[in-house]
């Protein structure tokens, strides 16, 4: 039966799906053994027959569409189920929930109400109701916390409780919060294992076998290792298993055989009481359908045993934490303690990662190589780095996304206290197309990839260097408090060339006052420049160096430094070094912000490695270029930090109706889909708020005329043709017309053109403004993408256009707007009256709102949208519209079921 694999709150893997006929024994078997409170808590009396009647009136209704259930299943049997039943009442459904004994408090009522909803609302029902007794506080706990809104009736002993089944922000927010601990946990379990067997463990140096029980000895794992080989002894000094029968249960195996024999040792590691699996051995879904098929297998029998699986195809994990000092993995490089949490989906790009990693000082809490990753995802890492006090910084190399929208929520959730820095590779076509056969999996479009970090506050970058460059610098320094950045060097040439980089990179170059230019000038009197960037000239030693920057980290003028060393001999290696950790030394009295400082060596030769200063460490470039681009990053994440974020907002019930009702009318009609028409796209974009300026159809010349009497002149006229996806390259646009001479002339012209329809729309011809375009498209794995630019009959040339996801909040809109080349258009430009920007952030938001609720909507085109100093004018509206079932269920707490395996959740 399909379903959802889900976690419970205790780690154990459960199955939600829809109740059949066939549960009808387990399903009265569950009401039998129920306690006697329990079931009176459920009846409200006491019957040894109730269970029965409730079960056999339930299922026929199932079966003809009256009733939806839900039962959550634990090793094959049913441990709860939620049911809504029909009543009289339109829209309504009456509410009953039952969870076994032994589960009561393992969140199965909650995860039973989550998803009960969805399937509710997905067959038209609006509200569920259900009768508690007025004494049973669990039940009420269970509704308040599921985030619903409720309202509540009372009956002498009980109590009527409604809420609406939308799964609104607020319970959204519960889910994710609920699957955030429960998911944590798991993860953490995962990462602290007592004992290990390496299933595959080899004698020859090379194999990945051999190389983990290595890194576990050589890190020192504070559990057992349990190397398993049936034709071998010892293996460097650890007595071998010739099975994992012999060794009994362990906490983690990492399988390391081929993968022709790794299903059967799966199934060894159930019969085992293994918890949880590493699988490193390649061939599954990234090798074609043979392989997925057999990954499939694989998962299936690890979600009925409840182990959870990191791979296959990986590198394989590590945890840090001298409590544990976890190296399972077969990377020649050690993982040094730190506390930057790192995921790799590529092993390659693993092992390159953590030696890069290594050689910039960049230490690690966690790492986990993700692979094919058939279970054990991105999203489980940011679930586990929300909750790890050891995790300050999240590094990420990923080749897909399976949920966007999930870590969309994660990712924001996270990205508020602790920084998530990501490289997607496979945005190009051509890394598209290596992606699939690399890892089983593809991310999307660039621009959607785009949308989602600058979203959610997730820090991206475009090189595996960059990615550990921005990383190295998050981790050790203080987030920057602006963009003003400080440039101070022993030599010219390299503050131009940091100066370049730093502008390109949007940094802003710090302006010191006179006081602090006299400071310097006071220190170094032949500097060559005290002005950024500062050039105090070759002949510098360590200590005026010290001091020029110990009087810019006190000056409160600059937001971050760059400290640039040229190989001079009045500045040695370790003059400098020296000269740097003087200048940063805490100092008790200093007032000033701390300033996020990174060194730039220019010696192919010098060390690369950060310089100690205190606790902390400041990063060590090899050219200006890599600082700057460490820098933009980190410092466009602290804007997003420090901006107020607004929550969603909702449309109200009643306009969703009629949208919906358009819709549904229009898909009747063309149920292959198709452009609406303008009656049915003005209707639709009402109903969200978004009024399309008025028009009038005409057939002929004297028709256009009386319209445009109507209207009133100046009027502009256009073809009818809703074909037609650009009027002015087709010449179907005239503007300006003032009299009814002009408009017979326009209109004969036009429709002398050859078009499918022919026939006129007549327009009140609106005040000049900011033309921006505005639009929703349907991205494959993203969903709908709200974007705005540069509008009018240029659009496409410009190509000045920003995207956002799906939900919008204000802020969200306000962001993208501000992400235009052309947004000082709106604030008034040389001269110009300011634009109404706020009237465009209520309409992008409206915008998201309704290609949230209406996934049928493929494609809306809002061009011109005319801006003015007081609100806007949507000029033309185009909407497509597809056949498309309701996705809902994406936002449910589930782990990945085996046929979508190599997805993020």
């Amino acid at each position: 039966m399909t379903g959802q694999d889900v976690l419970l709150r205790d780690g154990t893997i459960a199955r939600v799906r829809d109740a059949v006929a066939g549960d009808r024994d387990q399903l009265v078997e569950l009401h039998d053994l129920l306690s006697e409170r329990h079931r009176y808590e459920r009846f409200f009396h006491v019957g040894e027959l109730d269970g029965l009647r409730f079960v056999e009136d339930l299922l026929p209704r199932l079966a003809v569409g009256e009733a939806v259930a839900k039962v959550v299943v634990v090793e094959g049997r049913i441990v709860g189920l939620a049911s809504g039943t029909r009543t009289g009442s339109d829209g309504d459904a009456e509410l009953a929930l039952v969870v076994a004994d032994r589960y009561a408090h393992h969140g199965v009522a909650t995860l039973l109400l989550e998803h009960l909803a969805v399937a509710a609302s997905g067959a038209g029902v609006t509200d569920l109701v259900a009768y508690v007794m007025a004494d049973n506080a669990p039940a009420f706990d269970v509704l308040r916390h599921a985030g619903f809104d409720l309202t509540s009736t009372s009956h002498e002993d009980t109590v009527e409780v409604r809420f609406p089944v939308r799964l609104t922000e607020r319970v959204l927010e519960a889910m994710i919060s609920r699957e955030q601990r429960t998911d944590a946990d798991s993860v953490a379990a995962l990462l602290r294992p007592r004992s290990v067997a390496v299933i595959g463990a080899s004698r020859r140096a090379d194999h990945p076998g051999h190389q983990v029980v290595r890194n576990l000895l050589r890190a020192r794992f504070a559990g057992t290792v349990h190397p398993v080989n049936p034709h071998c002894d010892f293996l460097l000094g650890q007595r071998c298993h010739p099975s994992l029968l012999d060794v009994g249960p362990v906490d983690l195996a990492v399988v390391a055989v081929p993968a022709a024999g790794v299903l059967k040792v799966v199934e060894e590691c159930a019969r085992s009481g293994v918890r949880d699996l590493v699988i490193l051995s390649s061939g599954f879904a990234e090798a074609g359908p043979d392989g997925r098929r057999l990954q499939d297998q694989i998962l299936a029998v690890a979600r009925e045993s409840g182990m959870r699986v990191v791979g296959p195809n990986c590198l394989g994990i590590a945890n840090t934490d001298p409590d544990v000092r976890l190296d399972a993995t077969f990377s020649p490089t050690s993982t040094g303690r730190g506390s930057v949490a790192m995921m790799a989906q590529s092993g390659a790009v693993g092992i390159a990662a953590l030696q890069r990693a290594d050689e910039l000082g960049v230490g690690l809490s966690a790492f986990i190589s993700a692979g094919n990753k058939a279970d054990v995802s991105c999203n489980d890492l940011l679930m586990y780095a929300a909750e790890d006090e050891a995790t300050r910084v999240v590094s990420l190399y990923l080749e897909s996304f399976g949920n966007p929208r999930k870590f969309s929520r994660l990712a924001r959730r996270l990205a508020d206290h602790t920084p998530v820095v990501a490289l997607v590779g496979g945005s190009s076509h051509a890394g598209r197309r290596s992606a699939v056969g690399h890892t089983a999996s593809a991310v999307t479009s660039a621009e959607a990839v785009d949308a989602l970090f600058r979203q959610c506050g997730v820090i991206g970058v475009h090189s595996l260097e960059q990615l550990l460059q921005t990383t190295s610098v998050i981790a050790n320094q203080p987030l920057p408090g602006g963009r003003r950045v400080g440039i101070v060097g022993n030599a010219g040439g390299p503050g131009v060339l940091a100066a370049d980089a730093c502008e390109s990179e949007g940094l802003l170059l710090a302006t010191l006052s006179t006081e602090t230019m006299a400071a310097i000038r006071a220190i170094v009197p032949d500097a060559s420049s005290v002005q950024m960037p500062i050039d105090l000239g070759s002949g510098i030693g360590w200590e005026a160096y010290s001091e020029v920057l110990s009087t810019l980290t006190r000056s409160g003028e600059v937001d971050m430094l760059i400290a640039l060393r040229t190989p001079l001999p009045a500045l040695p290696y370790a003059a400098f070094t020296r000269a740097l950790r003087t200048a940063l030394r805490a100092d008790p009295g200093q007032t000033a912000p701390p300033v996020a400082t990174v060194a730039v060596m220019l010696d192919p030769h010098g060390p690369g490695r950060p310089v100690s200063v205190g606790s902390g460490h400041v990063p060590v470039f090899a050219f200006p270029e890599d600082a700057a681009r460490a820098l933009g990053p980190i410092v466009r994440y602290a804007d997003w930090r420090a901006r107020p974020h607004t929550p969603v907002t909702e449309a109200p019930p009643g306009s969703r109706a009629t949208a919906r009702d358009v819709i549904a009318r229009t898909l009747r009609v063309s149920p292959e889909g198709g452009r609406l028409t303008e009656p049915d796209t003005r209707q639709l974009l009402a109903a969200y708020g978004i009024g399309v300026l008025p028009s009038v159809l005409a057939d002929g010349a004297e028709e256009a005329v009386d319209a445009a009497e109507w209207v009133g002149y100046p009027v502009v006229l256009k073809v009818a043709d809703p074909a037609i996806a650009h009027r002015t390259d087709a010449g179907g646009v005239r503007v300006g017309l003032r009299s009814p001479d002009e408009v017979r002339v326009a209109a004969h012209a036009l429709l002398g053109l050859r078009v499918e329809h022919p026939g006129l729309i007549v327009q009140r011809q609106v005040a000049a403004g900011v033309e921006l375009i505005a639009g929703v498209t349907q991205d494959e794995l993203f969903g709908p993408l709200v974007m705005v630019g540069y509008g009018g009959a240029y659009t496409e040339l410009i190509g000045d256009r920003s995207f956002r996801l799906t939900p919008l909040s204000r802020s969200d809109a306000a962001a993208a707007l501000r992400d235009l080349r052309t947004a000082p258009l709106l604030s008034g430009y040389r001269g110009a009256p300011p634009a109404d920007a706020a009237a465009v952030e209520n309409l992008l938001v409206s915008l998201g709102r309704l290609a949230d609720d209406l996934p049928e909507v493929a494609e809306i085109d809002l061009n011109p949208l005319i801006v003015h100093e007081r609100g806007v004018s949507v000029v033309d509206a185009k909407v497509r519209q597809q056949p498309l079932p309701r996705a809902s269920e994406a936002a449910l707490r589930s782990l990945l079921p085996p046929a979508d395996a190599g997805e993020d959740r």
